[in-house]
């Protein structure tokens, strides 16, 4: 399932779209023969009314379910970090108890958290190399 948690939206625009269109086809189907008009113009009719049904449609939805929908899926992603972050610790407790049992130093597996630090040498010039100028 992980395509569809990326592509949450872009599934669920082809669903809607989907929804819309059969709907639409459904009720100009059972009333369009109502509409005195010729093959052409049917066509254009349906296509305004399946693209016009969509977008107000959609535009009611994004009006009114968008924060909702967007909150549900920030909470549910909040909600997974924590339980994976619990079971990370959970692990490393684990880990830190069998390490105490078989009495196992520490350090051992631990890296060093500071760098290296290079010291410098200081050039200095020795006394008897001065001596050998003079």
């Amino acid at each position: 399932m992980p395509a569809l948690e990326k592509e949450t939206k872009l599934v669920m625009t082809i669903l809607f779209v989907g929804a819309i269109s059969g709907t639409n086809v459904y009720f100009y189907a059972k009333y369009g023969d109502m509409i005195a008009f010729n093959n052409y113009a049917h066509a254009l009719v349906f296509g305004l009314m399946t693209i016009g049904g969509i977008l107000t449609m959609k535009a009611i939805f994004d009006l009114a379910l968008n924060d909702y929908i967007e909150m549900a899926l920030l909470d549910r992603r909040i909600a997974a970090y924590w339980a994976k972050k619990q079971r990370d610790d959970k692990q490393r407790e684990k880990i830190r108890s069998t390490m105490q049992q078989y009495r196992v130093p520490q350090q051992q597996f631990t890296p060093p958290f500071n760098q290296p630090q290079v010291v410098e040498e200081r050039q200095t010039v020795t006394p008897s190399f001065l001596a050998k100028l003079e």
